[in-house]
């Protein structure tokens, strides 16, 4: 039973018993109740206004405890949202500059394809011009290797749909079928996962000669 239940119980006891009270005095007046009786009256009058003064303790009590448990969620709940703005600000944050990193890696392969073009513009050198484009590329794959970026094997390979996708078939004594001969467009991985296919030629035996 609740405190408040607890104290308008009381309460309506209180009544009864002033009431009884009331017709004590009446009787004693009368002389019709023996005095045992009214001291046992007065000693029930006494332990109900014990007790409800104890049950009017416990229901502040029970207020304070509620009210304190209501603070208490509120600063919760005040917690909780600020974390969650922090968190919201945090990821706007990754999704805007998580790249940073990978930029700054791929920096010097910009400076690398600038002077290759500025060396080529000097010079009519094509063998330097090929050279210079050619450590650029192994500048950007360094760099992505890093990242988990990473070719996918092609040529020599014995074909696999779910890394390469075939252009077409090349009849070949040179190689087992279904290898990849040839390799018109390099594929990647990021990590374990395809970013795109390689796009191959796969041999197959000549015409005739089928086994």
């Amino acid at each position: 039973m609740q405190s408040k239940d607890k104290v308008e119980q009381l309460k309506a006891s209180m009544k009864m018993k002033k009431e009884n009270e009331a017709r004590l005095a009446e009787s004693q007046e009368q002389g019709k109740i023996a005095p045992g009786i009214e001291a046992q009256y007065l000693a029930e009058i006494a332990e109900l206004k014990d007790q409800l003064a104890k049950a009017q303790e416990d229901l502040e009590a029970a207020q304070n405890k509620s009210k304190e448990a209501q603070e208490n969620f509120v600063r919760s709940y005040a917690e909780m949202e600020n974390i969650k703005k922090r968190l919201s600000r945090e990821k706007e944050e990754m999704m805007r500059y998580g790249a940073e990193k990978i930029f700054q890696e791929l920096l010097p392969v910009l400076d690398g394809l600038e002077k290759t073009l500025e060396h080529a513009r000097q010079t009519p050198d094509v063998g330097k011009l090929v050279e210079g484009v050619d450590l650029v590329l192994k500048q950007f794959l360094k760099a992505g290797e890093k990242f988990g970026l990473s070719p996918v094997p092609a040529v020599g390979e014995p074909f696999d749909p779910n890394f390469h996708e075939a252009m077409g078939h090349h009849e070949s004594e040179e190689h087992e079928p279904d290898t990849v001969v040839n390799e018109y467009r390099r594929g990647y991985k990021f990590h374990d996962r395809l970013l795109r296919p390689a796009l191959v030629t796969v041999a197959k035996p000549p015409e005739g000669k089928k086994s």
